[in-house]
């Protein structure tokens, strides 16, 4: 579950994660198939969790005491797209959903359903969230996950699509042009059925398996296309792209008109800040670095940070996503801490 910071004198919003085997390793809570299809079970567990970081972490102003019952949609994580493909999705007790690979002699018949709400698992996410607001007497929208094209082709299709990929094969390009068509699909049922009009997210986590010029090349008019198909709904678009980031800064200049930009640990984000003046700027923090550093570590490193973003903290951001079991508390305090006192 994410968890943003409530406090405005941290100068920096900051978000946590943890990840189900910290709560399965720190509280013994049971994730599985069981969160994601029990909806009453799901709404009782992130109530629990909410209060619990709450109470954990009083100082860092996240979850809340006082947590409400209220709709949370169940998660198929990374494995949504490749669910609808047909990909046997697997339900760990203490991590998320995950899939097996298509065999790629399956993938030359893959085609872009008209309808997602009559395909699993977003006909699944649909009908929980219809029956979680009978019960409750709320009215919150479905939405369905976006992802990224090279994404989900690679969970789909797993090291042989790789292999194709290279060597660009029909099949490859078939499963990129289905991954997209999925996407496209995905971004416009949330806007003209469900209404959303927020950002919408691209997640390449995969794009620093190619090289920049490969990107530039073979995919980066995939992203041109969902700029210009969110821009066309009035809505902004943001990249996650939680690799190494300057090699392909220049690339993602070609892309307008960028609201958001995650990158990832060890990236030069004063290039990003620089490169990239309108555009909000977030900043992946190693959770192995967290988990192992000493507390005065942490310290200097995130001082060092803020030092590097000075004069574009007001688009600066930080997350600590993937917190594991064994991280140290006092290590999250600090990070917040050293925000907190900056001037």
């Amino acid at each position: 579950m994410w968890y943003s910071v409530n406090d405005t004198l941290a100068i920096n919003l900051l978000t946590y994660n943890f990840l189900p085997s910290w709560w399965r390793g720190n509280y013994g809570l049971t994730f599985g198939k069981k969160i994601v299809f029990d909806p009453d079970y799901r709404v009782e567990l992130h109530r629990f969790m909410t209060r619990t970081v709450n109470e954990r972490f009083p100082g860092l102003h996240i979850g809340s005491k006082d947590a409400p019952a209220q709709v949370v949609l169940p998660d198929f994580g990374n494995a949504i797209t490749a669910a609808a493909a047909g990909c046997e999705v697997m339900y760990s007790e203490d991590n998320y959903p995950w899939n097996q690979h298509l065999p790629m002699e399956k993938v030359s018949s893959l085609r872009v359903p008209s309808d997602l709400r009559n395909v699993f698992p977003y006909s699944e996410i649909s009908q929980q969230v219809a029956y979680l607001n009978r019960k409750l007497g709320t009215d919150s929208p479905v939405i369905w996950n976006s992802r990224g094209v090279l994404n989900d082709a690679a969970l789909i299709g797993g090291p042989a699509f790789l292999e194709e990929f290279g060597a660009d094969t029909p099949n490859a390009r078939h499963l990129l042009a289905y991954s997209n068509g999925m996407l496209t699909t995905v971004i416009r049922a949330n806007h003209d059925l469900f209404h959303y009009q927020d950002m919408v997210m691209l997640t390449n986590c995969t794009i620093m398996m190619v090289s920049p010029s490969t990107y530039e090349k073979r995919l980066r008019h995939y992203d041109l296309a969902v700029e210009q198909l969110v821009t066309s709904q009035d809505q902004r678009l943001g990249i996650h792209h939680c690799g190494s980031f300057e090699k392909y800064a220049h690339i993602y200049q070609k892309i307008p008109d960028l609201l958001w930009l995650e990158i990832g640990w060890g990236s030069d984000f004063r290039l990003a800040l620089d490169l990239f003046p309108q555009t909000f700027v977030q900043y992946i923090l190693s959770a192995v670095f967290v988990s192992t550093a000493t507390r005065m570590e942490v310290r200097q490193k995130i001082t060092e940070i803020l030092e590097i973003a000075r004069g574009a903290w007001h688009r600066f951001r930080m997350t600590m996503p993937d917190v594991d079991a064994g991280t140290p508390d006092e290590n999250l305090y600090e990070i917040y801490d050293v925000c907190k006192k900056a001037r």
